[in-house]
Protein backbone atom coordinates (compact mmCIF):
# COMPACT_ATOMS: atom_id res chain seq x y z
CA UNK A 1 0.00 0.00 0.00
CA UNK A 2 1.35 3.45 -0.86
CA UNK A 3 1.57 6.05 1.88
CA UNK A 4 -1.10 8.19 0.24
CA UNK A 5 -3.42 5.21 -0.08
CA UNK A 6 -3.08 4.44 3.62
CA UNK A 7 -3.91 8.04 4.46
CA UNK A 8 -6.94 8.12 2.19
CA UNK A 9 -8.39 4.97 3.75
CA UNK A 10 -7.79 6.31 7.26
CA UNK A 11 -9.29 9.71 6.71
CA UNK A 12 -12.55 8.23 5.49
CA UNK A 13 -13.30 7.04 9.02
CA UNK A 14 -10.98 8.90 11.40
CA UNK A 15 -10.67 12.48 12.53
CA UNK A 16 -7.66 14.53 11.50
CA UNK A 17 -5.73 13.68 14.67
CA UNK A 18 -6.00 9.96 13.98
CA UNK A 19 -5.04 10.46 10.36
CA UNK A 20 -1.88 12.29 11.38
CA UNK A 21 -0.80 9.30 13.44
CA UNK A 22 -1.49 6.94 10.57
CA UNK A 23 1.02 8.74 8.36
CA UNK A 24 3.83 6.88 10.07
CA UNK A 25 2.12 3.68 11.23
CA UNK A 26 3.12 1.05 8.68
CA UNK A 27 2.56 -2.73 8.81
CA UNK A 28 5.41 -5.02 9.82
CA UNK A 29 6.28 -7.82 7.44
CA UNK A 30 5.84 -11.40 8.55
CA UNK A 31 8.80 -13.31 9.92
CA UNK A 32 7.82 -16.33 7.83
CA UNK A 33 8.92 -16.16 4.21
CA UNK A 34 8.75 -18.57 1.29
CA UNK A 35 10.35 -18.17 -2.12
CA UNK A 36 8.17 -19.66 -4.86
CA UNK A 37 9.79 -18.44 -8.04
CA UNK A 38 8.69 -21.07 -10.54
CA UNK A 39 10.09 -20.97 -14.04
CA UNK A 40 10.83 -17.22 -14.21
CA UNK A 41 13.72 -16.76 -11.76
CA UNK A 42 16.64 -18.37 -10.01
CA UNK A 43 16.98 -17.42 -6.35
CA UNK A 44 20.59 -16.14 -6.13
CA UNK A 45 20.44 -15.62 -2.37
CA UNK A 46 19.40 -13.54 0.62
CA UNK A 47 21.86 -11.02 2.05
CA UNK A 48 21.76 -9.21 5.36
CA UNK A 49 20.76 -5.55 5.54
CA UNK A 50 21.01 -5.44 9.33
CA UNK A 51 18.24 -5.57 11.89
CA UNK A 52 14.61 -5.81 10.86
CA UNK A 53 12.64 -2.64 10.24
CA UNK A 54 8.99 -1.85 9.61
CA UNK A 55 9.48 -0.76 5.99
CA UNK A 56 12.01 -0.36 3.21
CA UNK A 57 11.42 1.85 0.17
CA UNK A 58 13.06 2.91 -3.10
CA UNK A 59 16.41 1.64 -4.43
CA UNK A 60 18.84 2.92 -7.05
CA UNK A 61 21.63 1.07 -8.90
CA UNK A 62 24.96 2.43 -10.10
CA UNK A 63 26.10 -0.48 -12.27
CA UNK A 64 29.52 1.04 -13.01
CA UNK A 65 30.55 1.18 -9.35
CA UNK A 66 28.60 -1.96 -8.35
CA UNK A 67 26.64 -0.01 -5.78
CA UNK A 68 23.00 -0.39 -4.81
CA UNK A 69 21.51 2.36 -2.66
CA UNK A 70 18.54 1.37 -0.51
CA UNK A 71 16.16 3.50 1.55
CA UNK A 72 15.73 1.60 4.81
CA UNK A 73 12.78 3.80 5.55
CA UNK A 74 11.66 2.58 8.96
CA UNK A 75 15.19 2.71 10.40
CA UNK A 76 16.03 6.14 8.94
CA UNK A 77 19.04 4.73 7.09
CA UNK A 78 20.51 5.04 3.61
CA UNK A 79 22.21 1.71 2.87
CA UNK A 80 24.98 0.98 0.37
CA UNK A 81 25.21 -2.60 -0.90
CA UNK A 82 28.11 -3.87 -3.01
CA UNK A 83 26.45 -5.88 -5.80
CA UNK A 84 29.76 -7.46 -6.87
CA UNK A 85 30.78 -8.72 -3.42
CA UNK A 86 27.16 -9.19 -2.33
CA UNK A 87 27.47 -7.45 1.02
CA UNK A 88 26.42 -4.32 2.86
CA UNK A 89 29.34 -1.88 2.85
CA UNK A 90 28.01 1.34 4.36
CA UNK A 91 25.03 3.15 5.82
CA UNK A 92 24.12 6.65 6.85
CA UNK A 93 21.57 7.12 9.57
CA UNK A 94 19.77 9.74 11.61
CA UNK A 95 17.47 11.09 8.90
CA UNK A 96 14.08 10.39 10.47
CA UNK A 97 12.66 8.52 7.51
CA UNK A 98 14.08 8.06 4.00
CA UNK A 99 11.73 7.32 1.11
CA UNK A 100 13.15 8.08 -2.34
CA UNK A 101 16.76 7.56 -3.41
CA UNK A 102 18.50 8.18 -6.74
CA UNK A 103 22.13 7.70 -7.75
CA UNK A 104 23.31 10.04 -10.52
CA UNK A 105 26.65 8.59 -11.75
CA UNK A 106 27.57 11.52 -14.00
CA UNK A 107 27.45 13.86 -11.01
CA UNK A 108 28.96 11.40 -8.51
CA UNK A 109 25.99 12.22 -6.32
CA UNK A 110 23.24 10.34 -4.47
CA UNK A 111 19.97 12.08 -3.60
CA UNK A 112 17.57 11.01 -0.86
CA UNK A 113 14.06 12.15 0.03
CA UNK A 114 13.70 12.70 3.77
CA UNK A 115 10.16 13.48 4.99
CA UNK A 116 11.18 13.31 8.65
CA UNK A 117 9.68 11.40 11.57
CA UNK A 118 8.04 11.96 14.92
CA UNK A 119 5.06 13.96 16.12
CA UNK A 120 6.19 17.30 14.69
CA UNK A 121 6.82 15.83 11.23
CA UNK A 122 3.46 14.05 11.34
CA UNK A 123 1.80 17.34 12.25
CA UNK A 124 3.59 19.10 9.38
CA UNK A 125 2.38 16.41 6.98
CA UNK A 126 -1.19 16.76 8.18
CA UNK A 127 -1.13 20.55 7.90
CA UNK A 128 0.56 20.28 4.51
CA UNK A 129 -2.24 18.05 3.25
CA UNK A 130 -4.62 20.88 4.19
CA UNK A 131 -2.44 23.45 2.44
CA UNK A 132 -1.55 25.18 5.71
CA UNK A 133 2.22 24.70 5.56
CA UNK A 134 4.92 24.10 2.96
CA UNK A 135 6.25 21.21 5.07
CA UNK A 136 9.53 20.31 6.75
CA UNK A 137 10.73 17.57 4.39
CA UNK A 138 14.26 17.64 2.98
CA UNK A 139 16.18 16.42 -0.04
CA UNK A 140 19.65 15.36 1.11
CA UNK A 141 22.60 15.42 -1.30
CA UNK A 142 25.45 12.94 -0.74
CA UNK A 143 28.87 12.53 -2.31
CA UNK A 144 28.63 9.08 -3.92
CA UNK A 145 32.23 8.09 -3.14
CA UNK A 146 32.53 9.01 0.53
CA UNK A 147 28.76 9.04 1.14
CA UNK A 148 29.22 12.31 2.99
CA UNK A 149 26.36 14.77 3.18
CA UNK A 150 26.86 17.80 0.92
CA UNK A 151 23.61 19.69 1.29
CA UNK A 152 20.08 19.63 2.70
CA UNK A 153 17.45 21.25 0.51
CA UNK A 154 13.75 22.02 1.20
CA UNK A 155 11.66 19.05 0.03
CA UNK A 156 8.11 20.11 0.88
CA UNK A 157 5.49 18.19 2.83
CA UNK A 158 6.40 14.58 1.97
CA UNK A 159 9.23 14.25 -0.61
CA UNK A 160 9.19 10.88 -2.35
CA UNK A 161 10.14 10.00 -5.96
CA UNK A 162 13.20 11.55 -7.63
CA UNK A 163 14.06 12.12 -11.32
CA UNK A 164 17.12 13.65 -12.98
CA UNK A 165 17.15 15.73 -16.15
CA UNK A 166 20.76 15.76 -17.36
CA UNK A 167 20.06 18.06 -20.30
CA UNK A 168 18.97 20.91 -18.05
CA UNK A 169 20.99 19.95 -14.99
CA UNK A 170 17.90 19.71 -12.81
CA UNK A 171 16.47 17.36 -10.25
CA UNK A 172 12.72 16.88 -9.74
CA UNK A 173 11.24 15.48 -6.52
CA UNK A 174 7.59 14.59 -6.07
CA UNK A 175 6.00 16.02 -2.92
CA UNK A 176 3.37 13.33 -2.44
CA UNK A 177 1.12 14.93 0.17
CA UNK A 178 2.01 18.48 -0.82
CA UNK A 179 0.57 17.91 -4.30
CA UNK A 180 3.56 19.34 -6.12
CA UNK A 181 6.96 18.69 -7.68
CA UNK A 182 10.02 20.59 -6.46
CA UNK A 183 12.73 21.46 -8.99
CA UNK A 184 16.40 21.84 -8.03
CA UNK A 185 19.54 23.16 -9.70
CA UNK A 186 22.08 20.35 -9.20
CA UNK A 187 25.15 22.54 -9.77
CA UNK A 188 24.17 25.19 -7.27
CA UNK A 189 22.44 22.73 -4.92
CA UNK A 190 19.43 24.98 -4.54
CA UNK A 191 15.67 24.76 -4.92
CA UNK A 192 14.30 26.57 -7.98
CA UNK A 193 10.52 26.35 -7.68
CA UNK A 194 7.51 24.26 -6.74
CA UNK A 195 5.22 23.15 -9.55
CA UNK A 196 1.68 22.64 -8.24
CA UNK A 197 -0.26 19.59 -9.49
CA UNK A 198 -3.57 20.06 -7.63
CA UNK A 199 -3.41 16.41 -6.63
CA UNK A 200 -1.24 13.87 -4.80
CA UNK A 201 2.11 13.35 -6.51
CA UNK A 202 3.20 9.75 -7.04
CA UNK A 203 6.39 8.73 -8.78
CA UNK A 204 8.23 11.04 -11.18
CA UNK A 205 10.36 10.24 -14.25
CA UNK A 206 12.27 12.07 -16.99
CA UNK A 207 11.85 11.07 -20.64
CA UNK A 208 14.83 11.92 -22.84
CA UNK A 209 12.94 11.70 -26.14
CA UNK A 210 10.16 14.11 -25.29
CA UNK A 211 12.40 16.14 -22.94
CA UNK A 212 9.62 16.19 -20.37
CA UNK A 213 9.09 15.26 -16.75
CA UNK A 214 6.10 12.99 -16.05
CA UNK A 215 4.36 12.57 -12.71
CA UNK A 216 1.63 10.17 -11.59
CA UNK A 217 -1.12 12.25 -10.01
CA UNK A 218 -2.77 9.77 -7.69
CA UNK A 219 -5.93 11.60 -6.67
CA UNK A 220 -6.76 12.70 -10.24
CA UNK A 221 -5.97 9.44 -12.12
CA UNK A 222 -3.72 11.41 -14.46
CA UNK A 223 -0.17 11.68 -15.72
CA UNK A 224 1.06 15.27 -15.40
CA UNK A 225 3.52 16.68 -17.95
CA UNK A 226 6.15 19.22 -16.88
CA UNK A 227 8.47 21.25 -19.11
CA UNK A 228 11.81 21.00 -17.23
CA UNK A 229 13.25 24.07 -18.96
CA UNK A 230 10.33 26.42 -18.35
CA UNK A 231 9.59 24.73 -15.01
CA UNK A 232 5.87 24.67 -15.66
CA UNK A 233 2.98 22.23 -15.98
CA UNK A 234 2.22 21.94 -19.70
CA UNK A 235 -0.34 19.13 -19.92
CA UNK A 236 -2.16 16.17 -18.44
CA UNK A 237 -2.96 12.69 -19.75
CA UNK A 238 -6.15 11.15 -18.40
CA UNK A 239 -5.51 7.52 -17.45
CA UNK A 240 -8.72 5.76 -18.37
CA UNK A 241 -9.17 2.46 -16.55
CA UNK A 242 -6.68 3.41 -13.83
CA UNK A 243 -7.51 4.07 -10.18
CA UNK A 244 -4.85 5.77 -8.05
CA UNK A 245 -1.71 5.74 -10.28
CA UNK A 246 1.51 5.65 -8.29
CA UNK A 247 4.38 3.60 -9.76
CA UNK A 248 5.85 4.93 -13.01
CA UNK A 249 8.54 3.85 -15.48
CA UNK A 250 9.41 5.06 -18.98
CA UNK A 251 10.82 2.82 -21.71
CA UNK A 252 14.20 4.09 -22.93
CA UNK A 253 14.23 5.36 -26.52
CA UNK A 254 10.52 4.78 -27.02
CA UNK A 255 8.54 7.57 -25.27
CA UNK A 256 6.27 4.90 -23.79
CA UNK A 257 5.27 5.08 -20.12
CA UNK A 258 4.03 2.37 -17.78
CA UNK A 259 1.90 3.28 -14.77
CA UNK A 260 0.88 0.98 -11.91
CA UNK A 261 -2.59 1.67 -10.50
CA UNK A 262 -2.80 0.35 -6.95
CA UNK A 263 -6.54 0.63 -6.29
CA UNK A 264 -7.63 -1.59 -9.18
CA UNK A 265 -4.40 -3.60 -9.76
CA UNK A 266 -3.67 -2.75 -13.38
CA UNK A 267 -0.71 -1.65 -15.49
CA UNK A 268 -1.46 1.11 -18.00
CA UNK A 269 0.71 1.62 -21.11
CA UNK A 270 0.78 5.20 -22.44
CA UNK A 271 2.02 6.63 -25.73
CA UNK A 272 3.59 9.87 -24.52
CA UNK A 273 3.84 11.45 -27.97
CA UNK A 274 0.16 10.86 -28.71
CA UNK A 275 -0.84 11.45 -25.06
CA UNK A 276 -3.14 8.42 -24.97
CA UNK A 277 -3.55 5.09 -23.24
CA UNK A 278 -2.63 2.11 -25.42
CA UNK A 279 -3.65 -0.80 -23.23
CA UNK A 280 -4.45 -1.91 -19.70
CA UNK A 281 -3.27 -5.21 -18.21
CA UNK A 282 -3.77 -6.85 -14.79
CA UNK A 283 -0.91 -7.01 -12.28
CA UNK A 284 -0.42 -8.51 -8.82
CA UNK A 285 -2.40 -6.99 -5.96
CA UNK A 286 -1.39 -3.50 -4.73
CA UNK A 287 1.41 -2.66 -7.24
CA UNK A 288 4.03 -0.12 -6.23
CA UNK A 289 7.56 0.19 -7.69
CA UNK A 290 8.41 -0.48 -11.36
CA UNK A 291 11.80 -1.28 -12.90
CA UNK A 292 12.90 -1.78 -16.51
CA UNK A 293 15.76 -3.97 -17.73
CA UNK A 294 16.31 -2.47 -21.20
CA UNK A 295 18.85 -5.08 -22.30
CA UNK A 296 16.62 -8.00 -21.41
CA UNK A 297 13.43 -6.24 -22.61
CA UNK A 298 11.73 -6.83 -19.28
CA UNK A 299 9.43 -4.74 -17.11
CA UNK A 300 9.03 -5.65 -13.44
CA UNK A 301 6.21 -4.51 -11.17
CA UNK A 302 6.71 -5.11 -7.44
CA UNK A 303 3.71 -5.07 -5.14
CA UNK A 304 2.80 -4.58 -1.49
CA UNK A 305 1.36 -8.10 -1.57
CA UNK A 306 4.90 -9.43 -2.12
CA UNK A 307 4.20 -10.71 -5.63
CA UNK A 308 6.31 -9.65 -8.61
CA UNK A 309 4.71 -9.28 -12.06
CA UNK A 310 6.94 -9.66 -15.12
CA UNK A 311 6.29 -8.38 -18.65
CA UNK A 312 8.17 -8.76 -21.91
CA UNK A 313 8.57 -5.37 -23.60
CA UNK A 314 10.49 -6.14 -26.78
CA UNK A 315 7.59 -4.24 -28.31
CA UNK A 316 7.36 -1.44 -25.77
CA UNK A 317 3.87 -0.52 -26.97
CA UNK A 318 2.48 -3.99 -26.30
CA UNK A 319 3.75 -5.56 -23.05
CA UNK A 320 3.23 -9.30 -22.73
CA UNK A 321 2.57 -10.74 -19.27
CA UNK A 322 5.04 -13.53 -18.47
CA UNK A 323 3.67 -14.37 -15.04
CA UNK A 324 3.54 -13.50 -11.35
CA UNK A 325 5.70 -14.98 -8.59
CA UNK A 326 5.62 -14.49 -4.84
CA UNK A 327 8.95 -13.08 -3.65
CA UNK A 328 8.38 -12.29 0.03
CA UNK A 329 6.12 -10.42 2.42
CA UNK A 330 6.18 -6.70 1.67
CA UNK A 331 8.50 -6.97 -1.35
CA UNK A 332 7.11 -3.77 -2.85
CA UNK A 333 10.35 -2.29 -4.24
CA UNK A 334 12.50 -3.66 -7.06
CA UNK A 335 15.70 -2.52 -8.78
CA UNK A 336 17.62 -4.11 -11.67
CA UNK A 337 21.32 -4.20 -12.51
CA UNK A 338 21.44 -3.53 -16.28
CA UNK A 339 24.74 -5.39 -16.68
CA UNK A 340 24.06 -8.61 -14.76
CA UNK A 341 20.23 -8.47 -15.06
CA UNK A 342 19.93 -9.35 -11.38
CA UNK A 343 16.90 -8.11 -9.45
CA UNK A 344 17.11 -6.70 -5.93
CA UNK A 345 14.11 -6.75 -3.60
CA UNK A 346 14.57 -5.68 0.05
CA UNK A 347 12.45 -7.43 2.68
CA UNK A 348 11.87 -5.44 5.85
CA UNK A 349 11.54 -8.28 8.36
CA UNK A 350 12.38 -11.94 7.81
CA UNK A 351 12.85 -13.67 11.14
CA UNK A 352 14.08 -10.48 12.79
CA UNK A 353 16.47 -9.47 10.01
CA UNK A 354 16.20 -7.10 7.06
CA UNK A 355 17.25 -8.98 3.93
CA UNK A 356 18.01 -8.24 0.30
CA UNK A 357 16.54 -10.99 -1.88
CA UNK A 358 18.44 -11.31 -5.17
CA UNK A 359 16.93 -13.01 -8.21
CA UNK A 360 18.23 -13.83 -11.68
CA UNK A 361 15.81 -14.21 -14.60
CA UNK A 362 15.79 -17.55 -16.38
CA UNK A 363 16.13 -17.55 -20.15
Amino acid sequence: MTMAKAIQRGTRTLALGGALLMVFLLPKASAEDHVTLGRLFTHVGDFSLGEATNRTDYESVNAQTHRLYIAKMGSAQLLVFDTDKAKLVANREGYGKITGVLAVPELHRVYASVPGAGALSALAVGLGMLGLTSGTGKVVVFDAVALQEIARLPGGVFPDGIAFDGADGRLFVSDEFGGAVTAFDVKANKALTRIELKGEAGNVQYDRLSARIYVSVQSRDELAIIDPTRLSLVGRIKLGGCKHPHGLAIAPDAAIAYVACDENDVLVTIDLAAARVLRTLPVAHDPDVLAIDAGAHRLYVASESGTLSTFAIADSRAPIALGDVFVGEGAHAVAVDPLTHRLFLPLADVGGRCLLRVLLPRD
